[in-house]
């Protein structure tokens, strides 16, 4: 792969990653809550999907939700909900360190929430999973810079770990933006509005997941 080709998709590729999406906006809710470092386990969560999603674009699958309007739909309806509901019990969670009377238990150190490392992998990757332009993405863009002459592996692995870096430094930026503000957060509404601000970036990220329309047809891709 020549570095122009590659230095192209590395442009195009920041300029997807750099608009706040699901991801982005789930790594911002996870600083808010419970700080930027565990959100790092969050990024990788959503950089794991994006792997997958790679391969499964690789495979050719990605063509599948390019082109039919209901697998689109069930995986982007799914990713709704997901954000949805993880937004709204954000939003309406009570930020007292013992159970009250949602029969939530919420524990904090400082005034971040705690969570564990399972639960930040977890959200991160059905975030980014529930997003079916990605797939449709991947699949799309890979073959306009692959080259049917040379091996496919290399280039493949190529591209797939600049859009990795690219996307999880991104998460991360934001997620550090918003953590820097949690102080301010907490000296004027305390850690119930950082739940309220966090849940209202998830119901905002559900919002924008759902007006993502179905790309056009990529059946003309190489894979």
């Amino acid at each position: 792969m020549s570095f122009e080709v590659w230095l192209s998709f590395t442009v195009l590729s920041v300029m997807m990653v750099m608009t706040p999406g699901p991801s982005v906006l789930i790594g911002m809710s996870h600083a808010l809550r419970y700080g930027a470092r565990p959100t790092l386990i969050t990024a990788l969560g959503d950089v794991t999907a994006n792997m997958i999603q790679m391969v499964i674009a690789a495979l050719g699958l990605g063509a599948i939700l390019a082109t039919s309007a209901t697998a689109f739909a069930v995986v982007k309806w799914c990713g709704v909900a997901f954000l949805l509901v993880m937004g709204l019990m954000s939003f309406f969670r009570k930020a007292n360190k013992s159970k009250g009377k949602t029969g939530i238990e919420m524990k904090f150190s400082g005034a971040y929430e705690v969570a564990s490392r399972r639960k930040l992998f977890r959200e991160g990757f059905l975030v980014a999973a529930g997003n079916p332009k990605a797939i449709a993405f991947f699949g799309a863009l890979f073959p306009q810079f692959v080259d049917p002459g040379l091996p496919l592996a290399p280039q493949l692995l190529m591209l797939g770990a600049t859009f990795v870096v690219l996307d999880y430094s991104f998460v991360m930026i934001y997620a550090m933006g918003a953590a820097r503000i949690m102080p301010w957060l907490v000296r004027r509404g305390g850690t119930n509005a950082i739940a309220r601000v966090s849940g209202a970036i998830l119901i905002i990220a559900a919002g924008l997941l759902s007006l993502i329309e179905m790309p056009e047809s990529t059946a003309g891709t190489r894979f």
